[in-house]
C-alpha cells in the first residue's frame, strides 16, 4: 500500500472537459464569477490572453518564462485583491460554477481516507476554491493536505501580494518529474511546522 499520494488539482483531480465542453480551473472559476466586476473581467482575460501562450510555449525554458509569470501573477493578483472578495462568497462562487471532479472521485478519496493514506495536493491554483470544491463534493477528509495559494481576506492589497508571492507556486513545472513537488514535500517535512499546508 502507498505511503502517500501526491497530486495536482486542476484538470488532474478535477475534470478537463465534460460533454465536449472544457471545465474551469480554480482560477477560471473565480475570474468568471459574479464577484468579479464587469470592469475587472476583461482585464483578467486580457492578461490570460497575453501570458498564457508564454506559459505553455515549449520553446522557452522555465528561466525564460519566470519573469513573465511573476509579472502575470502580480498583475492578476492585484486586480483580484481590489475586488474585496469576502470569504463567505467562495462557497457560492463554487456552487454556481461548472467545476467537476473526475469520474470515480468518491471512491478515490474515500479509499485513501479509509486506509489512512495521506493525500497531498500541490496546486498553483487558488486553494480556497479547490478546497471548497472538494468540500462540496463531501470528500474533504482529514487525510487531505493542500499546498496552494490561499487568499488572505483581512489584508490590504500590498500585504496580500507579498503573501501570495512568497507562497509555493509550481505552475512552471511542466516536465512531470515531480522534482519540485518532492523538494517542497521534503522541506515541509523537515521543518515539521506545516508551513504552507492546509488540512481539512
Amino acid at each position: 500500500m502507498a505511503e502517500e499520494v501526491i497530486s495536482d488539482f486542476d484538470r488532474t483531480l478535477s475534470r478537463f472537459a465534460y460533454n465536449g465542453k472544457q471545465c474551469p480551473s480554480s482560477h477560471n472559476i473565480l475570474d468568471n464569477s459574479k464577484v468579479i466586476s464587469e470592469e475587472c473581467q476583461p482585464e483578467l482575460k486580457a492578461l490570460h490572453k497575453h501570458y498564457y501562450p508564454i506559459e505553455i510555449d515549449p520553446r522557452r525554458t522555465i528561466e525564460e518564462k519566470l519573469p513573465d509569470m511573476v509579472e502575470w501573477w502580480t498583475k492578476a493578483h492585484d486586480l483580484l485583491c481590489q475586488q474585496k472578495i469576502q470569504k463567505f462568497q467562495i462557497a457560492e462562487v463554487v456552487r454556481e460554477s461548472n467545476a467537476m471532479l473526475r469520474e470515480g472521485y468518491k471512491t478515490f478519496f474515500d479509499t485513501l481516507y479509509q486506509n489512512s493514506i495521506p493525500l497531498l495536493i500541490f496546486s498553483a491554483g487558488i486553494g480556497d476554491i479547490l478546497e471548497e470544491i472538494i468540500r462540496q463534493k463531501k470528500v474533504l477528509h482529514p487525510n487531505i493536505h493542500i499546498v496552494s495559494n490561499y487568499m488572505d481576506f483581512d489584508k490590504d492589497v500590498e500585504e496580500q501580494r507579498e503573501s501570495y508571492m512568497d507562497a509555493y507556486d509550481i505552475v512552471l513545472e511542466k516536465d512531470e518529474t515531480l522534482d519540485v513537488v518532492n523538494g517542497l514535500l521534503q522541506d515541509i517535512l523537515h521543518r515539521g511546522d506545516g508551513v504552507g499546508i492546509h488540512g481539512s
